[in-house]
């Protein structure tokens, strides 16, 4: 298990990036609803919420999505 750990540490370190957003409560709230509606975890959520508006605005084609 340790060996798992750090190699998902050097992987994150090297391909991830993570940062805090701040916004209204209200909106929070919307989300936070929207998130366990969804019965998926936070980051997923976020994540494809991001992706979605990327692809809506042209910033990405549904062939170029990362994993």
């Amino acid at each position: 298990m340790k060996k798992q750990s750090e190699y998902q540490k050097k992987y994150d370190e090297k391909n991830m990036k993570a940062y805090t957003v701040k916004y209204n409560v209200e909106i929070y709230k919307l989300v936070e609803n929207a998130i366990a509606d969804s019965g998926t975890n936070r980051n997923k959520w976020t994540v494809t919420a991001i992706l979605e508006k990327l692809e809506r605005d042209g910033y990405l084609k549904r062939n170029d999505t990362p994993s």
